[in-house]
């Protein structure tokens, strides 16, 4: 009866565990600046979410039909174990792994959030120390050496 669901969680496990892996990953390209990585990796995040979206619907589907042929108004791992012991206990040992690996994408996701904002310090650093901008002023309050203001003259024809 919950063949479907087993099969959709582990689906969704395998989808969490390359994503760990990819997050781990990420760590050396923040690290060297690779912005074309960056991208993919970007790329590749938005991928997972919608594919996570399309299991978890998928799993809160199956769990609701198996719920329904086992005739209980509410899906609950206490109750499936009622009707379905074995099933119910490989669910919940797929479920806690989905919370595991979730957990520890979080934790990811976290450093690299912080490994990122270092990164982007660096960088503008760098944009500093290459471009940088003076801090005084002139006499009429524009930068001293900003842009440079050429005069202009008007010439008549009439004298």
């Amino acid at each position: 009866m919950l063949e479907e669901a087993l099969a959709t969680a582990h689906e969704l496990r395998r989808a969490l565990h390359q994503e760990v892996e990819r997050a781990q990953r990420e760590r050396e390209v923040l690290r060297t600046l690779d912005s074309d990585r960056l991208f993919a990796g970007a790329t590749a995040r938005a991928g997972f979410n919608a594919e996570v979206a399309r299991l978890e619907t998928a799993l809160a589907a199956a769990l609701s039909r198996a719920a329904g042929a086992m005739g209980l108004s509410e899906v609950t791992i206490q109750k499936l174990e009622r009707r379905a012991p074995e099933e119910a206990g490989r669910l919940a040992t797929v479920l806690a792994d989905i919370r595991a690996l979730a957990g520890a994408l979080a934790e990811l996701d976290r450093l690299n959030v912080l490994l990122a904002g270092r990164a982007l310090a660096c960088v503008q650093g760098y944009l500093t120390a290459l471009a940088p901008a003076p801090a005084a002023y002139d006499r009429r309050g524009g930068r001293a050496f900003g842009q440079v203001v050429t005069p202009i003259s008007a010439h008549s024809s009439k004298v």
